[in-house]
This record gives C-alpha cells, sequence and structure tokens, in this order.
C-alpha cells in the first residue's frame, strides 16, 4: 500500500469518527440537559451487553480476515455466516435473561431497556463483514458517509422524543433506529454482497486467530466499562450516569482520533510487517504524530474539565467533573497504546496481548471491587492508577516484536510530554487570573493561550534531528504535490 492511500485512507478515517462522535457528542449534549442522570446510567449499563457481543465476537471475526494480506471471498463470507451463527442466540439470550439481569442490580425499569437495545446485536451481526470488507479496502469515505447520516438521523428522533417527555425510550429510539440505518446504509454503499458460503478451511483459521482476539477483545472490555458495571451494582444507575458522563469526552476522542488512525494502522502495518526497519520506523512515526496531538487535547482538558462541564452540560452535571479530570490524564497513554496492540497482531502474537489484556481485567476489577462502592472520584482514581502503573508492560511488547530500544521510543515522546506539563501549568494560571471572566470566554481564552504555549514548547524541546526529519518530510510533500 502506497504513501498517498495510507494518507487518504487515515484522512477518511478521522473525518469519519469525527462526525460520527461529533453529532453523538452534541447530541448526547442536548439529551444530557433533557434527561436525568438515572436515565443515562440505564442507557450505559444495558448498552455493554449490546457492545460485549460487538467488540468480543463481531471485531474478533473482523480482525482475522482484515489482518490478512489479500482476504478471499471465501474469508468474507465465512466471517458472514460466523457473524450470523453467533449473533442469533446472544440476541435470544440476552432477551430472555433481561428480567433476571434487573433483579439482580435492583435498578427498576432496565428489563424493557435491555430488551429494546438487544435487537442492535442483530443488525451488527448483519453489517460486520460489509464494515471489514470496507475498511481492508481503506474505503474509509463510504464508512464516514454511512456514520453521519445514520449518527444524524438516530439523533433527532432521540431528541425529539426526550423533548416530548418519552424519558428513557427516547435513549432506546436513538441507538435502535441508528442501528438500523446504519445496516441499510452500509449493504447499500459496499460493492461486496455477502453470500451464504461456507469453508472448512477459512472457519478454522478465523476461529484460530480470533479466539486469541476474542479474548483479547473480552479483557479489554472489562478493562474500559467493568467500572460503569460495579458502579451501576454498588451505587445505582444514576451514579453510573455521573461516571459515565465524566468519561466521555475522553472517550469520544480517543474514539475520534486514535481508533481512526488504528483503523488505519492495522491493515497498513500488515502490508509491512515483514520488512522490519519499515516497521519500526512507521511504528515510531505514527506514536509520535499520535502523542503530538493527543498530549494536549487530553491535558488541555482535564485542567478545563470544570468549566466544559458547567458551560455545556450545566449544573446538575457538576460531580462528573473530577472523574473528567482524573480519568482523561489516561486518555494520552491509551491514544498511543493502540500502536502496540497493531504491532502484536501483525506480528502473530495475538497471545501476547491476551495475557496482556488479561492482566490488566484482573487488577482492574479488583481496583474496581475495593473502590467503586466508595464513590465515583475513588473509581476514577483507581481506574488512572492501574492504567499509569502497567502502561510499560504493553510497550515492552512492541519494542521487542520490532528490535527498537526503550531510548529511541522515549526520545519520541518527551517533547510532546514535557510541552503538555508546561502548557497545562499556564492554562491554570491564566485560568486563575481570569477567573471572573464568563465561562465561555474564559474557556476560548485559555484554548488560546494553550495552542501558543504548547507550540512555543514543542519548538524549543525538539530534538534536532526529529525536527530535521518533520521538515524533510513536509518539503518533500509538498515536492510531490507541485509535480
Amino acid at each position: 500500500m502506497g504513501n498517498k492511500a495510507f494518507y487518504k485512507g487515515t484522512i477518511w478515517s478521522i473525518l469519519d469518527n469525527f462526525i460520527k462522535q461529533a453529532f453523538t457528542f452534541a447530541i448526547f449534549i442536548v439529551l444530557a440537559r433533557l434527561l436525568a442522570p438515572e436515565i443515562i446510567g440505564l442507557l450505559t449499563f444495558a448498552m455493554l451487553f449490546v457492545q460485549v457481543v460487538r467488540n468480543v465476537v463481531f471485531d474478533s471475526i473482523a480482525t482475522a480476515i482484515v489482518r490478512k494480506s489479500a482476504p478471499s471471498d471465501y474469508d468474507y463470507n465465512t466471517g458472514f455466516v460466523l457473524c450470523i451463527l453467533v449473533s442469533i442466540p446472544a440476541f435470544l439470550l440476552l432477551f430472555f435473561s433481561s428480567n433476571l439481569i434487573e433483579f439482580l442490580t435492583k435498578n427498576d425499569g432496565l428489563a424493557a431497556v435491555i430488551k429494546a437495545t438487544s435487537f442492535i446485536i442483530l443488525t451488527s451481526g448483519l453489517g460486520r463483514m460489509h464494515e471489514a470488507w470496507l475498511q481492508h479496502h481503506m474505503k474509509f469515505q463510504s464508512l464516514a458517509i454511512r456514520s453521519s447520516i445514520s449518527t444524524f438521523l438516530g439523533g433527532i428522533i432521540g431528541i425529539v422524543l426526550a423533548y416530548r417527555g418519552f424519558g428513557i425510550y427516547s435513549l432506546v429510539a436513538q441507538q435502535t433506529s441508528t442501528a438500523l440505518l446504519e445496516l441499510l446504509l452500509i449493504w447499500l454503499v459496499t460493492p461486496w454482497k455477502p453470500k451464504f458460503k461456507f469453508r472448512k478451511k477459512a472457519f478454522v483459521e478465523i476461529r484460530d486467530y480470533g479466539r486469541h482476539v476474542a479474548l483479547t477483545g473480552l479483557t479489554n472490555f472489562a478493562n474500559q466499562n467493568s467500572d460503569s458495571f460495579f458502579i451501576t451494582y454498588y451505587l445505582g444507575a444514576a451514579a453510573n450516569g455521573i461516571y459515565a458522563t465524566g468519561k466521555r469526552i475522553i472517550n469520544t476522542l480517543n474514539t475520534v482520533i486514535s481508533s481512526s488512525l488504528l483503523r488505519v494502522s492495522l491493515p497498513a502495518f500488515a502490508k509491512i510487517k515483514n520488512d522490519n526497519d519499515k516497521l519500526k520506523n512507521t511504528f515510531l512515526d505514527t506514536t509520535t504524530i499520535t502523542a503530538f496531538i493527543t498530549a494536549p487535547l487530553f491535558g488541555g482538558l482535564s485542567v478545563l474539565s470544570k468549566d466544559i462541564t458547567l458551560f455545556l452540560l450545566g449544573e446538575k452535571w457538576i460531580a462528573s467533573a473530577p472523574v473528567m479530570q482524573i480519568v482523561t490524564l489516561t486518555g494520552f497513554l491509551f491514544s498511543i497504546g493502540y500502536y502496540n496492540q497493531s504491532v502484536m497482531l501483525v506480528r502473530n502474537k495475538p497471545e501476547w496481548q491476551t495475557k496482556l489484556t488479561i492482566l490488566y481485567a484482573i487488577t482492574n476489577i479488583i481496583a474496581f471491587v475495593l473502590f467503586a462502592r466508595y464513590g465515583v472520584v475513588q473509581t476514577a482514581l483507581a481506574f488512572a492508577l492501574r492504567a499509569l502503573l502497567l502502561y510499560p508492560i504493553s510497550v515492552w511488547c512492541a519494542l521487542t516484536l520490532i528490535k527498537c530500544s526503550w531510548q529511541s521510543y522515549i526520545i519520541r515522546l518527551l517533547p510532546s510530554v514535557f510541552s503538555t506539563i508546561l502548557m497545562m501549568a499556564c492554562v491554570y494560571l491564566i485560568g486563575e487570573v481570569i477567573s471572573n471572566w464568563f465561562i465561555l470566554y474564559k474557556i476560548i481564552a485559555q484554548i488560546l493561550a494553550g495552542i501558543i504555549t504548547y507550540i512555543f514548547f514543542v519548538y524549543l524541546l525538539i530534538p534536532k534531528d526529529l525536527k530535521d526529519k518533520i521538515q524533510l518530510n513536509l518539503t518533500s510533500k509538498l515536492r510531490r504535490s507541485n509535480t
């Protein structure tokens, strides 16, 4: 795959996620002002069961196919049949166990929400191989169009119903209508059409590779969502709504930036996996670029968390601000950590990632069992501390597989990290000086100050050889664009 295709795919992948997440976040802001925290918490908890099937089962099947250099039509069709065979029993199990889940968690109204959202499992199974086909062929423009239309229309439905007083069912209608529109549109925009063809060889390859990815996906899901589960269990749906709202922006930013690059990096890394020098350089370059973007974003957001919460969501959500401030700082680690996972997958070491995420899951669950009962802030602190302490293990796995030194990796990260720390201090001090300003003007002033100070500190701290490399790349691209 040429650089032109890679960069075009990256741009459309980012645009796809940006538009979808921008619509989703804007819709969430409106709904949060119309609905109570308990309602948000109920839907967040119900969607955990849908997401576990999507993230663990469907994504493991898709990843086993996308990571191949040239998947065959039999691979896609076998994957499609597997998704169908899994989605039907998963839907039935969730639908008929909803009353038991409500009884065990003691959250009234949860069963009805789970029954309604369980239909999303069926639509996801029918469309996941179409997404995989478009992803492998770098057709992110089609994915962007599909995401934009379905998210926007589904959001409008949810807002209208919420305004008319339908409460939790407005959120259910938003989720289910979005899923149905996504399914319809992806079947329309994808040239590949599935057939019920099943090949044993393709099944064995998907099973053998996918089981490691599935276990990794399960443990990743536990890492990212077990906090919400235990908060709902110990503290109730309202507390989960507060906590989930505090994590909302970090999840949105990670999806827009990091997940976008991950969707491109996996097939891109797969193309060059046999050329270690090229893979190592690409890994370091993508990590560096991502760090320069995400470090100031997450650092600045942490400083501005209280003002942003008040401005966007209102006083009733102020309890979510400390959660946002703490959890946001881990967003930087997650953003650059996705590349470690891609390296392990393309170097055919999914079991490494599996073992790593099992460690994460065990430590997360232990932390949440111990601290979730004491409140949402304590849960956020446990989440952030675990991420910080265990992240170096993931880096070691990737560096070992591409024969890269710690020194090379750390040197790439130091300019963005140090510049972000200095920027955060400046933004905080400026906020104290202009604390009496109107909140919107205050936020704008701090953001502008953050941008200027970050660029200034990066220019001072970036190593000369890295600066020369960036300038050389920019010059070569400008020359190619002029020819």
